[in-house]
């Protein structure tokens, strides 16, 4: 069976982990050569206290987490673009601070993610949805950025995303279950969250890796922390019994970006194993 590289794109270290990390698992053990890279070392991410040592920075700290969770998943290398993480809004003037990944031209980020696409020989990009996943700001850029790449490089784009209606359907589904579901965990309007289901084009069946996406998860560690009573996803994700958490993570699902790669193009033949059209 042939073989080919997919690079996925995210903004921070754990993004990978929530939206495609068994997909990233499933064609490293198939033979692919899977590649991360991320936008920021996550410096402005949230963190618990006494988590980090007094010498040693979030960004420093979630550096290795990437790497721990990449190596769970098979990942054979992860690089970072090293832009500041952006935080979630800008200045009150509605600027970004110099140096922040919300802050670059879309083109430079573009042209620095083609050039390892180029590097690699990459086949099929995926990255964050054009809503930007639930809106973060760098996820957005992430989106726009990738669109970009994706053209340069004539390459396949593949939105990462979550089907909206599943989502809105399993928070009522854990409530059913007696299972406690955090207040303002998700919010009562999610139409600017994620895909409709009717958008959804592929998806992956992740359930034989279910061990590989929650250790990749578990690696992002000080996310799963934070102030007393503060709401953090991956701490509820990995909270889940194993039946639950298998019903909320054995699918992943994608959008076929019509970027000038994929114009009346079918995904490369090397992946058609693993992204199933939507409705099969």
């Amino acid at each position: 069976m042939p073989t080919g590289t997919l690079i996925a794109f995210h903004a921070h270290p754990d993004d990978e982990a929530l939206l495609d990390s068994g997909t990233l698992a499933r064609a490293a053990q198939a033979g692919h050569r899977v590649v991360l890279v991320l936008a920021t070392r996550g410096d402005a991410g949230d963190v618990g206290d006494g988590i980090l040592a007094a010498d040693e920075g979030l960004a420093q700290r979630r550096t290795a987490e990437a790497e721990a969770s990449a190596a769970a998943l098979g990942i054979a290398r992860v690089v970072f673009l090293d832009y500041l993480d952006s935080g979630h809004s800008p200045a009150s003037d509605g600027t970004w601070p110099a140096g922040t990944f919300c802050a670059a031209q879309v083109n430079d980020a573009a042209a620095a993610l083609a050039a390892i696409l180029s590097e690699e020989g990459a086949a099929l990009l995926i990255a964050d949805d054009r809503n930007g996943g639930y809106g973060h700001p760098d996820h957005q850029q992430v989106h726009r950025v990738a669109w970009a790449a994706a053209q340069l490089a004539d390459i396949p784009f593949l939105q990462s995303t979550i089907d909206r209606e599943f989502l809105s359907g399993g928070i009522e589904l854990a409530k059913s279950m007696g299972l406690e579901v955090p207040e303002g965990f998700v919010p009562a309007d999610l139409s600017s969250w994620y895909t409709p289901a009717a958008e959804i084009t592929h998806t992956v069946d992740v359930s034989s890796v279910l061990d590989k996406r929650k250790a990749s998860m578990a690696a992002h560690a000080t996310q799963a922390t934070g102030a007393p009573d503060t709401v953090r996803t991956l701490s509820v994700f990995l909270g889940l019994p194993d039946d639950i958490f298998a019903i909320a993570f054995s699918t992943e699902w994608y959008v076929l970006s019509q970027t000038s790669g994929t114009s009346g193009t079918p995904l490369p033949a090397a992946f058609a194993d693993l992204f199933i059209s939507a409705g099969q």
